[in-house]
């Protein structure tokens, strides 16, 4: 009779244990779901936001004066000895 206590015993708490780890579990899953929905929506509001900065001035590269002159020093490419030398090493390729 004893050992009949102790095995109802031992599978009383291991359905206890199987129900709580259930719950907590299905507890941890919906906080991941309610903090991947409200990421996506600061995400969506901050999109949306009227307040949000736009940089409207075109992107201009390292080094590059602002005026679209070429730096001191240095003159333009000449753009026809450049297609010719190009010409030139492509033929030389073939």
């Amino acid at each position: 009779m004893s050992w009949f206590k102790v095995s109802v015993i031992a599978a009383g708490v291991l359905i206890g244990f199987l129900v709580i780890s259930s719950i907590i579990g299905f507890i941890i899953e919906a906080a991941i779901v309610a903090l991947v929905v409200a990421a996506a929506v600061f995400g969506v509001k901050a999109a949306f936001s009227s307040r949000q900065v736009t940089r409207k001035q075109p992107v201009r590269e390292v080094g590059q004066p602002s005026d679209g002159s070429p730096p001191r020093g240095q003159q333009r490419p000449n753009v026809e000895d450049e297609l010719t030398r190009l010409r030139r090493e492509m033929r030389d390729m073939q």
